[in-house]
């Protein structure tokens, strides 16, 4: 591991660590924690934070609320009403031209404003505002209750996400990950702003916070401008919840399947691969990459160069814990899913080192030219380090080139047998009828 460097104190917060030229400080007052990264010559900051609440912190009927509270954030806070506007996000995107948005995945959710640095100020003092601040009445949640309800409408008529939909919620029987991020339409239909409030409450707070601050300003510039805005800040007395499900044991292979009017058929290959970013992860996503990802793929060149498939995608999410990826085959018109099934688990079984050698290489070629265009790009470098910071893992970030250099034909061979390993998948049908 490279030797990790020391860097000043600076009054008000704790230096926790500096790795490859992050560095990271905890806010005394409220344990809000900082990382820095200077990207200079290059006048634009990206700042992004990351709060540690998903999918996975919801209770059984409330599926999708971080969703929806993500919608909310760019609604009015109190102070947004004292000054009589409707929202200090959207004024600021209007008249500045940044770049802002929001996303929730499983594990967290993330909101970034990427902007010329002098709006620095102005950026954080409205993230600071809606940390705690935003106003969750019947006027300002109804209307976006039904956008989200219009949008779960949208994305369910995608075969691809009903039918992984419903392998989710077969896979995991028990855990958290067993539903979608938007949630279930059911559940969203009975959403109250008091319901949302208490989640809220629960988890947007400082000690629950990352606060990424990527670009064309020093750690002291950042840090005084982060303690203006956020040490006012307190934290509720309450502990932070955290759910300790443990997944029941899975003694054989699942299916489900999914038919509707339509012209598209679908098989997928639902796997349980590690979590993310341990090694296993990295040679999970490298090796659904080799099997389908492209015209050079294996299972590319065996089933849609043969006319036999449309199309081959994958899916591995970057997950904290394990959690369900898989490959998707469009089957070709005529096709039956459980002869193409079969083919492919024969595929599998047959698949040799040389198969994958050049794969490999090429994939792994990818996967570092992208990682070092992120590490220029102040709005990419701090999308990349999301995920890492929601698994309690962001120095990885650092690492991920020896991850991804030490995955071996072999190593795939092996990962090959332990996720196409029959009594822990979760098989899906896509069937479209007339």
């Amino acid at each position: 591991m490279p030797k990790k460097t020391a860097t000043k104190n600076i009054s008000g917060f704790t230096f926790i660590t500096n790795s490859k030229g992050i560095s990271e400080y905890t806010l005394k007052s409220n344990g809000l924690t900082i990382l820095h990264k200077k990207i200079s010559g290059t006048s634009v900051i990206t700042s992004n934070i990351t709060y540690k609440v998903g999918a996975r912190d919801e209770q059984q009927g409330e599926s999708g609320l971080a969703h929806m509270l993500e919608h909310m954030l760019f609604k009015p806070t109190k102070h947004d009403l004292k000054r009589k506007i409707d929202s200090s996000a959207m004024k600021f995107e209007r008249e500045t031209g940044c770049n802002l948005n929001a996303t929730t995945s499983t594990d967290r959710t993330t909101y970034y404003f990427n902007y010329p640095k002098e709006y620095f100020n102005q950026a954080l003092q409205i993230e600071a505002e809606r940390m705690m601040g935003v106003v969750l009445t019947s006027k300002e949640f109804t209307p976006e209750r039904n956008n989200v309800l219009s949008e779960f409408d949208m994305v369910n008529g995608d075969p691809y996400f009903a039918l992984h939909t419903q392998m989710t919620c077969t896979a995991f029987q028990s855990h958290p990950y067993g539903h979608e991020t938007i949630g279930f339409r059911e559940d969203i239909e009975q959403y109250t702003p008091e319901k949302l409030a208490v989640f809220y409450r629960k988890y947007y707070r400082p000690d629950n916070a990352t606060l990424s601050i990527i670009g064309d300003i020093s750690i002291e510039d950042a840090l005084s401008v982060v303690k203006k805005q956020f040490s006012q800040l307190k934290n509720p007395p309450t502990t932070i919840p955290r759910h300790t499900i443990v997944e029941p044991k899975q003694e054989g292979m699942r299916r489900v399947e999914v038919a509707r009017p339509a012209t598209t058929n679908i098989l997928a290959l639902g796997v349980k691969h590690a979590a993310f970013p341990t090694q296993g992860w990295f040679t999970t996503a490298i090796l659904l990459s080799v099997l389908s990802d492209g015209p050079d793929s294996i299972l590319y060149k065996k089933l849609v160069d043969t006319g036999l498939a449309t199309s081959i995608d994958s899916m591995v999410a970057p997950t904290s814990e394990v959690s369900l990826g898989a490959i998707f085959i469009a089957l070709a018109p005529g096709q039956k899913h459980a002869v193409i099934e079969e083919m492919v688990f024969e595929i599998l079984k047959t698949l040799s080192a040389k198969d994958v050698q050049k794969l490999l290489k090429s994939t792994i070629a990818s996967e570092l030219t992208d990682e070092l265009f992120t590490q220029g790009n102040s709005l990419s470098t701090a999308m990349a380090l999301t995920e890492y910071i929601s698994a309690d893992a962001w120095e990885t970030y650092n690492h991920t080139e020896e991850l991804l250099q030490t995955v071996t034909p072999a190593a795939l061979l092996s990962q090959n047998k332990i996720l196409f390993n029959t009594s822990q998948m979760t098989i899906g049908y896509f069937v479209g009828t007339k």
